[in-house]
C-alpha cells in the first residue's frame, strides 16, 4: 500500500469513527469493548441519497430544508416503484444489452440525518478539489494510454474490471450499484473495515506506527 493510500485509509477510518461514535455517544448506555473503547463492531449500511459532492445548483447551501430532503427521498422511492412496475423490454439487435434491472440496484433513498447537501464537509464548498497541473498531466497521460491500449493484457484493465476492488470500497467508501454494507471489527491495536463488495478488507493499525510502514 502506498503512503498516499494509507493516508486516505486513515482519513476514511477517522471519518467513520467520528460519525459512529457521535451516534453512540448520544445514548446513555453506549457499548464498550473489553479494553474500554467504544464498541463500534457490527454490520453497517452506508446507502444514502446524499451525493458525495454538492450539486452545483446548491453552491452555497450546506443543508437541505426538511421539505427539500423529503422531496428528494420521495422522488427516489417513486423512481424505484416506476422502474419495478415497468413492463419488460426486449433487447433489439445492435443496441446495448444493458445491465442489471432496477430490482437488483440499491442506491439508497434516505438523506443523511442532518440533511447535508454533500458527504464532503471539507472543503466547505462540498466539492472535490481540482487536480494540480501535475495531476492533470498524469491523468491525461493515463487517459491517452487507455485509448491506445484498452486491453493489450489484463494489466491494462483497471482494478474494478479485474474484481480486485469493489466499485464502492473507496476510499472514499460511497454508495454504488449494490452491496452497500460494511462490517467493522476492532482489537486493541487494529480496526478492520470489511466491505461487502468483493469482500475487500482494510486493516488499519492503531499503534501509532509511521504511515510509511503501513503495508498491505
Amino acid at each position: 500500500m502506498t503512503v498516499t493510500k494509507s493516508r486516505s485509509v486513515a482519513f476514511v477510518l477517522a471519518a467513520v469513527l467520528v460519525v459512529l461514535e457521535a451516534g453512540l455517544a448520544a445514548g446513555q448506555d453506549a457499548p464498550r469493548t473489553l479494553w474500554g473503547a467504544q464498541d463500534l463492531q457490527g454490520v453497517w449500511d452506508f446507502r444514502t441519497a446524499t451525493p458525495l459532492e454538492r450539486p452545483e445548483e446548491r453552491e452555497d447551501q450546506t443543508f437541505l430544508t426538511a421539505e427539500e430532503a423529503a422531496t428528494i427521498e420521495q422522488d427516489r422511492v417513486d423512481r424505484n416503484v416506476r422502474l419495478w412496475e415497468a413492463p419488460a423490454r426486449r433487447t433489439e439487435a445492435g443496441s446495448s444489452v444493458g445491465g442489471y434491472n432496477n430490482f437488483w440496484l440499491d442506491f439508497g433513498t434516505n438523506i443523511i440525518e442532518d440533511r447535508r447537501t454533500s458527504l464532503i464537509v471539507d472543503p466547505t464548498n462540498g466539492r472535490i478539489p481540482a487536480l494540480s497541473e501535475d495531476g492533470e498531466r498524469r491523468a491525461d497521460e493515463r487517459r491517452a494510454y487507455r485509448e491506445a491500449h484498452p486491453a493489450d493484457s489484463y494489466l491494462d484493465r483497471n482494478a474494478f474490471d479485474r474484481c480486485i476492488l469493489g466499485f464502492n470500497t473507496g476510499p472514499p467508501m460511497t454508495p454504488g450499484f449494490y452491496n452497500q454494507n460494511m462490517q467493522l471489527f476492532q482489537t486493541p491495536h487494529h480496526v478492520v473495515v470489511l466491505n461487502e463488495m468483493v469482500h475487500d478488507a482494510r486493516i488499519i493499525p492503531l499503534d501509532g506506527r509511521p504511515l510509511s510502514n503501513i503495508e498491505s
